[in-house]
């Protein structure tokens, strides 16, 4: 009789040890995220005509469906745009375009230093400071909304000079 107790005992306490060793091995912590990074990155965005969009840039890091572009370049046959890093949704087409952004296009340049972006309708928007210059105009204002097909830049709170 109590060589049978001793033997559960042993047989519990064997068990208890064995899953405390088990549990011992799965994470800890929060969600792990899997970051994919690139450096030099060249992407075509294909459309219905052919190539929409090229976009380049010093370096890419994908999480999920987000996508972070560092030296950003896009480019499709309307403009350029460039900015220091660019988020985009991948699902979407929708981001945000961060520090030094430029858009150059045949006959206006436009710089700001935030911006929001909807790559499938061409669009480009915020309520930051903006500066635009068409040969020897300069249009500075506030808020702004840009497309490229057709080319149509409205700005809020603008000031125009000509020089």
């Amino acid at each position: 009789m109590l060589r049978s107790l001793l033997i559960s005992l042993m047989i519990i306490f064997a068990s208890y040890m064995l899953r405390a060793y088990v549990d011992s091995f799965e994470p800890t912590g929060g969600e792990e995220k899997i970051v994919n990074r690139l450096e030099g990155v060249t992407i075509r965005s294909y459309g219905k005509g052919g190539i929409e969009w090229t976009i380049k840039g010093r370096s890419l890091e994908v999480v999920g469906k987000d996508v972070l572009l560092k030296g950003a370049e896009l480019i499709s046959e309307e403009a350029t745009i460039r900015a220091g890093e660019v988020y985009i949704d991948r699902n979407t087409g929708k981001g945000e375009l961060l520090g030094g952004i430029e858009l150059t296009s045949k006959d206006l340049v436009a710089k700001s230093q935030r911006a929001y972006m909807d790559l499938r309708e061409g669009r480009f928007y915020g309520d930051g400071r903006i500066e635009l210059r068409e040969g020897d105009k300069k249009v500075e204002g506030y808020g702004f909304e840009i497309r490229l097909k057709p080319m149509r830049v409205i700005i809020s709170k603008a000031r125009v000079n000509i020089e």
